[in-house]
């Protein structure tokens, strides 16, 4: 095994070709638009620059953090961290509480005890509940879904915690999304290790949270990087298969593209495996920048707040935003000055599953933003949706294998894991795919 050809240079893409290149594999990575980034990266408004949705880490997700700092980066620099606070407007809400060096699971305890508005009811059914979990190991049937798993809580509870948290992990409603994963990232964030239940939100732009940094680490270390350069037919690696010899100067391809491209590339190839890929169902996700001039308004209370969403609760949907992002707030220590005065007034609000277009959203947040949070002189930079952001980790859902040929793998947020569609699954697939092939490769020459 020596030379590789990573189609994809989004954030699997960018995780197997740092890894290959670490371990001493020629790499070639190939990303069709100009810069690398994927799903999660900076791009440009006619009015500033912006990222292409308000993206969101946990503090369980090690390997994230860990490459971030391989190739050069300081997460504390980039990423605001702030304790799980899933709070609304009035301050009422989910909200770990106790001193930081506690558990996150004692912090847990704390937060649902002094739960402001919950009833005595919504706390005993939580505890009840999560008592059930733990005894469970995390772990269900992997049929059930995450409304299935909330039987026996409150309607106040599954309001006010778990649905927020099923459109923060999952991007869809607690009736689609897997009980099994959803119980894993559970785990994680309670009892996975100091700040696990931290959120990690990005205090500068995407392309500054690894992808540049990243590409620089790849040019340095040898690797081929190559931009805005579309790979239409996969090629097929040197093989010998009894008399036919086969030499195309690459050893292995790995697929870092999206499911749709995968599927039209492994088609000749591998149908069987490109259906698998055909019948994942997307869901997307709406980003919605909106700059307030009001010179009474410094910041948001908090750099994130829940709203009042009626998206999937309403035929006609009128307030589709979930959450609101205070960038002037997290942005307001940025090194560069120029980001920082940009940003300042800048609020993204994101729209989970919702299906009405750009326009209509922008409209529909330009009245939440008026009604819920009172703010005045208010304009929309724009709407930036991405149409199949993640797939639906429906319960159940059997995901496509690493493996396509022997020759061919593939990595993705989408591909078989332990986590949704998140940053974390994606970098976990991209360094896991180059330890099997490798392992594959090894076994094969004894």
């Amino acid at each position: 095994m020596k030379t590789v050809w990573i189609i994809g240079g989004g954030w699997a893409g960018i995780s197997a070709a740092v890894q290959g290149t670490e371990l001493g594999l020629k790499v070639v990575l190939f990303e069709a638009k100009k810069d690398l980034g994927g799903r999660a990266r900076t791009v440009k408004l006619p009015s500033m620059q912006i990222d292409n949705g308000q993206h969101i880490l946990l503090g369980a997700y090690q390997e994230t953090l860990a490459l971030m700092r391989k190739v050069g980066l300081d997460p504390q620099a980039l990423l605001h961290r702030h304790r799980l606070d899933l709070r609304g407007v009035d301050g009422r809400g989910f909200k770990l509480l106790g001193y930081s060096w506690l558990p996150s699971s004692v912090q847990f305890i704390l937060g649902t005890l002094f739960c402001k508005g919950w009833s005595a009811a919504d706390k005993f059914s939580l505890f009840s509940k999560a008592l059930s979990w733990a005894t469970s190991k995390f772990n269900c049937e992997p049929t059930l879904s995450v409304k299935d798993l909330s039987e026996g809580l409150t309607d106040h509870v599954q309001e006010c915690l778990i649905t927020p948290l099923c459109l923060a992990v999952f991007n869809t409603p607690p009736r689609d999304s897997s009980g099994q994963v959803f119980l894993r990232v559970l785990h994680d964030a309670l009892f996975s290790g100091k700040d696990s239940s931290d959120l990690l939100i990005p205090k500068s732009d995407m392309g500054d949270l690894l992808p540049e940094a990243a590409h620089r680490w790849l040019i340095s270390k040898g690797c081929e990087v190559r931009l805005a350069e579309r790979i239409n037919e996969c090629p097929i690696p040197n093989t010998v298969t009894g008399s036919t010899q086969i030499n195309n100067g690459v050893d292995a391809v790995i697929l870092a593209c999206d499911a749709t491209s995968a599927c039209s590339l492994i088609e000749p190839i591998n149908s069987n495996w490109a259906n698998q890929c055909r019948t994942l169902e997307h869901t997307h996700i709406s980003t919605t920048y909106i700059q307030c001039d009001d010179t009474d308004f410094t910041q948001l209370a908090r750099p994130i707040l829940m709203l009042e969403s009626d998206t999937g609760s309403s035929s006609k949907v009128t307030k589709p935003a979930q959450f609101v992002f205070d960038r002037g707030f997290l942005f307001k220590n940025n090194a560069d000055q120029f980001k920082a005065s940009t940003n300042k007034g800048v609020l993204s609000f994101v729209s989970s599953f919702s299906t009405i277009s750009n326009e209509l959203i922008s409209e529909a947040v330009l009245n939440q933003a008026k009604n819920e949070l009172k703010l005045r002189d208010i304009k929309v930079i724009g709407t930036i949706s991405e149409k199949r952001a993640t797939f639906c980790c429906t319960p159940g859902l059997i995901r496509p294998a690493q493996q396509i040929t022997q020759r061919i793998w593939a990595c993705g947020d989408y591909l078989e894991g332990p986590y949704p569609s998140t940053l974390e699954g994606a970098v976990i697939s991209g360094k896991e795919v180059i330890k099997k092939m490798l392992n594959q490769s090894a076994q094969l020459s004894q």
